[in-house]
C-alpha cells in the first residue's frame, strides 16, 4: 500500500525540551519529507532549574523562547503553550487537559500524534504521566462528535488521528526504530537552543557526581555554561545505544500504533502499510 498523502504531525508534550530529547531526529526527518509539524507544550517550564537566582516568571519566558528556537531548528511550523504550572500538571483535572489536547488535534487536523507513552514504567515525572494520558485519550476520541460538541461552534470539526508514536525513558513494546544518522546533528543543535535546560542537565550531572562520592576529575571540572560538549557526547552515546539494538548507527525508537487494528488485520490479508520514516 503506497501512502502519498502529505501528513500533519502534532507533538504534545509537557516541557519545552521533551520533543528534542525524545524524538528530535524523527521530527526533523519528517519535516524534510514535507510534513506539517506543530507542537503543543502543556506547562510553563518555570521550575526546572537548580539556580535559585532565576525568578519563575523570567524562567518561563526564557523557556518559551528556547522552545521556539529549538522547534525552528527541527522544522516545526509553530509552538503553542498551554501555560500550566511546571511540576503540578497532575493537579489539573484529566478531562480539562484532555479537552485542551483535543482542541489542538481538531484545530491542526493531526494525522500523526507524538507524545509520552502512558503505559511505560518508571516514569518519575508527574507532568509526563499526565500529558501522556490526556493526549492519548484526546486522540482516541477526537473523531467522536459528542465529545466536546461545543468545538463545532468554534469551527473545529471532529478529526480522526490515524498514527501514534509513543516515546518513553524506559520504552516497552518498541515496534518502530527510526534511522536518525543524517539528523543527529540537528537533534543536538535543537537541544542546544534550550540554554537554561541544558545548563540544568549539566548541573544535575555534577550534583549526581558530588552526591555519589565518586571521583571523576574530568567531569568534576564541567561548567554548566559550557554545556554543548556534554550534551553532544550524551546524545550521540544514547542514540548509538538505541541504534545498536536495531543495527543502525543512530536511532530513536517508539511504540507505534497505526489505524487501530488495521495493521494487524492487513497482515492477514497480505497488505503492508508503507513506512514514512
Amino acid at each position: 500500500m503506497h501512502i502519498t498523502k502529505s501528513k500533519t504531525v502534532l507533538v504534545i508534550v509537557a516541557h519545552g525540551d521533551d520533543m528534542e530529547f525524545m524524538a528530535g531526529g524523527t521530527i526533523a526527518k519528517m519535516a524534510d519529507l514535507g510534513y506539517d509539524i506543530h507542537e503543543v507544550i502543556a506547562t510553563n517550564n518555570d521550575r526546572g532549574t537548580l539556580d535559585a537566582e532565576w525568578r519563575a516568571g523570567l524562567l518561563a519566558e526564557a523557556r518559551r523562547d528556547e522552545a521556539r528556537r529549538g522547534a525552528k531548528v527541527l522544522g516545526v511550523r509553530d509552538v503553542e503553550f498551554l501555560g500550566y504550572e511546571d511540576g503540578r500538571l497532575s493537579e489539573t483535572p484529566l478531562n480539562e487537559l484532555r479537552e485542551r489536547c483535543m482542541r489542538a488535534i481538531r484545530k491542526f487536523k493531526a494525522d500523526v500524534l507524538f507524545t509520552w507513552d502512558p503505559f511505560a514504567p518508571y516514569e518519575g515525572h508527574q507532568d509526563h504521566r499526565q500529558v501522556a494520558w490526556a493526549a492519548m485519550e484526546a486522540a482516541n476520541f477526537a473523531h467522536f462528535p459528542l465529545y466536546h460538541p461545543e468545538h463545532r461552534g468554534e469551527g473545529l470539526e471532529t478529526h480522526y488521528v490515524g498514527e501514534y508514536y509513543f516515546f518513553a525513558k524506559a520504552p516497552q513494546d518498541v515496534n518502530k526504530a527510526v534511522d536518525i544518522a543524517p539528523y543527529v546533528d540537528r537533534k543536538i543543535e535543537a537541544l542546544c537552543e534550550h540554554t537554561s535546560q541544558m545548563e540544568l542537565t549539566v548541573a544535575g550531572l555534577l550534583a549526581d557526581i558530588r552526591a555519589s562520592g565518586v571521583q571523576i576529575p574530568e567531569l568534576e571540572r564541567l561548567d554548566p555554561r559550557n554545556y554543548r560538549p556534554v550534551i553532544e557526547r550524551q546524545i550521540r552515546a544514547w542514540a548509538a545505544s538505541v541504534g545498536r539494538r536495531h543495527d543502525l548507527e543512530y536511532a530513536e525508537e517508539f511504540r507505534r500504533v497505526r489505524y487501530g487494528n488495521l495493521e494487524r488485520l492487513g497482515r492477514e490479508f497480505g497488505i503492508t502499510l508503507e513506512d514514512d520514516v
